[in-house]
Parts: structure tokens; C-alpha cells; sequence
């Protein structure tokens, strides 16, 4: 896919993937509307280069009108890339239905439906390219909320693969670990990051490959595909749970938790 004059809409853009993959179809010569919780972040990261939209993706009431005005700025939609989303790092702790809610609508429903705003009564064509997480695909201590929405989230997309219109072609993407505030804000500056790791420069370029390429699916680790391989036959995940139960067992008695 030629990616010069694409109308492209990035939730998640004022930081990590998102801006890295902003930032990069810029430069291959898209049409990107940045999408994101803080006006003052995108406008310190975008300087009014591109249109930006403060929108919080956990409000449908948000979706409707970032999507609406992205819409008119650009005059439709050809690729739209659901980036946003957050992670907790700790023992699940006392009940909290909102905290729970809050993460479930916004790595879940949100990306669903947003889908279901682009494409329902849609003929033309449509690429939607998601951010799952290599966390969609295997369980970790210390991720267990996070994790069931990316599982959640993977199984939509496989089964919506069955389903979807022939004008819509959906990239999910699974990075491991990248070098971003990403796991500090899920559990402070000590959070231990899975293995393995990857630059967002990286990944970003994975993406962009993906989209100009058409990929199915977007797997920036070479050890993660193999992973994912192996799994299907052997225990491999076993290993990997045990360290990270040790290290998230130290991180537990660094927190008294």
C-alpha cells in the first residue's frame, strides 16, 4: 500500500507506539489526524503539524465525536489505528468495579466499538490496525487484568476475522516489552518489563511495514513468533511464568503488598 494521502486516525498518539507510528506516517506522506487524552501533550508533541483530538476512548459519547470530526477534517477514514490503552502492574487488590470498568472499556470495548462505528452500512474500504499486545497471547504475573482484556481483545479480532466484510481488512499487532513510560505507569518506575524487549522506533516500523504490506498480523519479535510456535507443543511459557513470578514477588515486597 502506497501510504502517501491516506486519511489515518492514531488513537494513543501523544506517547510511545503511537507517536513513533504518527511520526513515521507523517514522513511517508499520510493525511494523520493524533488522537489523545491531553491537549497539552499533543500539541507539546505535534506543535500543530498535524489536527489533533483530545478524546478519552472510554467514553462512547468521545468515540462519537472524535470520529465525526476526524470525518470532516480529513473527508473520510482509509486507515484508522487503535493504539490506546493502559496496563496495571500489582496483585488485583481490594474491589474496585470502576478501576475495573475503566480498563475494560477502554483496551476492549472501546477498539470494538470504534470498529463497529466504521464499518457498520460501509462499502468502502478500510484498513483497522489494532495494538493487542504480546500479553494477548500469554499470562504473566502481575498482569492478570491487563492480560484478560488483551485476551479478550485477541479473541474479538479472531472471531470478527470470520465475519468481517471483504472491504475491511483488520492487522492486529503483539510488540513484547518497549523502552516507554508504558510499564512505569502501570506499576511505578521498578515495574519489571517481560522479555522480550524492543525499541518503539522498532516497533513503530513493524507497524508500518505491516500496513504498507498488508499484512494479517504484526509480530515485532522474532523470539515471540518462535514463542508462539513452540507453545502449541511444549510447556515453554512455564520458564518464563516462574521468573516473572519471582520478580514480581520482589516488586510485591518492595510495595508491601
Amino acid at each position: 500500500m502506497d501510504l502517501r494521502g491516506k486519511r489515518v486516525v492514531i488513537t494513543g498518539a501523544s506517547s510511545g507506539i503511537g507517536l513513533a507510528l504518527a511520526k513515521r506516517l507523517i514522513k511517508a506522506g499520510a493525511r494523520v489526524v493524533g488522537v489523545g487524552r491531553s491537549a497539552d501533550a499533543l500539541r507539546q508533541k505535534f506543535g500543530g503539524r498535524i489536527h489533533t483530538i483530545v478524546c478519552d476512548v472510554s467514553d462512547p459519547a468521545q468515540i462519537d465525536t472524535m470520529i465525526a470530526e476526524a470525518e470532516s477534517v480529513l473527508g473520510g477514514i482509509d486507515i484508522f489505528i487503535s493504539n490506546a490503552g493502559f496496563a496495571y502492574y500489582g496483585p488485583i487488590g481490594a474491589p474496585d468495579w470502576q478501576k475495573d470498568s475503566y480498563i475494560f472499556a477502554t483496551n476492549v470495548t472501546a477498539p470494538i466499538y470504534i470498529l463497529q462505528k466504521l464499518t457498520y452500512q460501509r462499502f468502502a474500504p478500510l484498513v483497522f490496525m489494532v495494538t493487542i499486545s504480546g500479553l494477548g497471547k500469554m499470562l504473566l504475573p502481575g498482569f492478570s487484568i491487563y492480560c484478560s482484556t488483551k485476551f479478550a481483545l485477541d479473541g474479538f479480532i479472531r472471531g470478527y476475522r470470520l465475519e468481517k466484510p471483504r472491504n475491511v481488512k483488520v492487522i492486529p499487532v503483539y510488540p513484547v516489552a518497549t523502552f516507554t513510560e508504558f510499564f512505569h505507569r502501570a506499576g511505578g518506575s521498578d515495574t519489571p518489563m517481560p522479555f522480550p524487549w524492543h525499541p518503539v522506533s522498532y516497533v513503530a516500523w513493524c507497524m508500518e511495514m505491516g500496513l504498507r504490506l498488508g499484512l494479517p498480523s504484526v509480530y515485532p519479535s522474532p523470539i515471540y513468533i518462535i514463542r508462539c510456535i513452540l507453545v502449541r507443543v511444549l510447556p515453554v511459557d512455564l520458564l518464563v511464568q516462574a521468573l516473572e513470578l519471582l520478580r514480581f514477588n520482589a516488586w510485591r515486597r518492595r510495595h508491601d503488598q
